[in-house]
């Protein structure tokens, strides 16, 4: 018994071995911490030439957006497109906005306006991201490798939410707004080179599968999954984590700021705080988990993330918040985890990335009212309170 963790964690690590593997994990790696990069860094800018918590809600709301009108059809589209060419493309157009952007900003011109397009078109690559790159590495590796993938990939996402904006605040502070995104450029530069390397041939769907006879069946989930009880809960599940816990994260440059007067660096150290307590978790429960944990893990997760932020307005201090951000994100681990497995679980058939789609990017855009309520109300909620060091 006690060889089992090594075994497991060996067995796993075998995926490692295929070059296309390595090349869409490290391209997930290093997408992921430009992601949360810029999230950090372009919201403290804002707030330091606006000064207004409404106008950096609005940057959240640029990234949301997308998730509301194109979420379940990106994944729908995922299945019938060529995604390696499509990522290709799409990480060309996002790296020509960051060098754009960096130039305007090098000349003075980063006005809020051009900073809200960057945002927007790197809101539409973030939707098209996760799809296409999963259906990527699925692709790649073997049907009885593809729980370790995701497991893995569920790690390294919380590892660029902890590594991204303690990179951001230090960047930020170092070499301001324009060193932002020449540094996402360069990144998404790398990217697209290992999107580039990618040799494995799309592999496509089991044509014994019934598929829609229309394009619009394509985009529409069927009647049948939306009768489903369990998929149904899943849905909720999302919708609510998506609405009362994910839009504390779009005001931490604010409450760094503003609330606790803190540097971009430490802002950057206190928003990563949540991404490493994430990928902690995300390590054990990749680990210790199974398929019959898994819905515990997707309840009691946004459960707990809501006790915990309840708490912290209640005390807010520098160390409170860093203790709430560490257990947040180690609650949003086990949500997180448990979502994407449990769609696959859930649904049958070759259309189960566009399933996933429906649960997982649709309730994202949820997010917008939620953080529009957040920004409206920092002030009376937090802005006139004390703060206890």
């Amino acid at each position: 018994m006690q060889t089992t963790p090594p075994v497991i964690v060996s067995s796993s690590l075998r995926i490692f071995a295929n070059p296309d593997y390595r090349r869409i994990w490290c391209f997930g790696l290093l997408s992921g911490t430009v992601r949360w990069l810029e999230f950090l860094a372009v919201d403290i800018y804002a707030f330091e030439i606006t000064q207004s918590p409404q106008l950096v809600a609005l940057f959240a709301l640029l990234r949301m957006s997308p998730f509301v009108f194109l979420g379940f059809f990106i994944g729908a589209l995922t299945d019938i497109i060529n995604r390696k060419r499509w990522l290709i493309i799409l990480t060309f157009i996002v790296m020509c906005v960051c060098i754009a952007t960096a130039v305007a900003a090098y000349h003075g011109h980063a006005s809020y306006v051009v900073l809200a397009v960057a945002t927007f078109v790197t809101g539409i690559y973030w939707v098209t991201d996760m799809p296409l790159r999963r259906r990527l590495f699925v692709d790649a590796i073997d049907s009885g490798s593809v729980a370790s993938a995701s497991a893995f990939d569920n790690i390294t996402n919380y590892v660029t939410r902890g590594v991204g904006p303690i990179c951001g605040g230090l960047a930020y502070q170092w070499l301001g707004i324009a060193g932002i995104f020449s540094l996402s450029a360069a990144l998404y530069l790398v990217c697209l080179l290992l999107a580039l390397g990618i040799t494995q041939r799309q592999v496509t769907e089991n044509r014994r599968v019934s598929q829609p006879k229309f394009a619009l069946g394509l985009l529409l989930p069927p009647i049948s999954l939306l009768k489903d009880r369990s998929f149904i809960i899943v849905l909720g599940i999302t919708i609510v984590y998506n609405e009362w816990c994910f839009p504390l994260v779009a005001m931490v440059p604010v409450m760094g700021e503003r609330d606790l007067q803190l540097s971009a660096a430490a802002i950057g150290l206190l928003s990563g705080s949540e991404g490493l307590g994430g990928a902690v978790a995300a390590m054990i429960i990749g680990l210790t988990a199974n398929n019959r944990s898994l819905f515990t893990l997707y309840y009691w997760g946004p459960f707990f993330y809501l006790i915990f932020v309840a708490a912290l307005a209640l005390h807010l201090s520098i160390g409170t918040t860093a203790i709430t951000f560490i257990a947040g994100g180690a609650a949003a681990a086990c949500f997180s985890a448990a979502q994407f497995v449990l769609v696959y679980l859930i649904c049958v058939g070759a259309r189960r990335v566009s399933y996933q789609s429906l649960s997982a990017r649709v309730p994202l855009g949820c997010t917008m009212p939620a953080i529009c309520l957040s920004s409206l109300h920092h002030s009376r909620l937090f802005g006139s309170w004390p703060v206890k060091a």
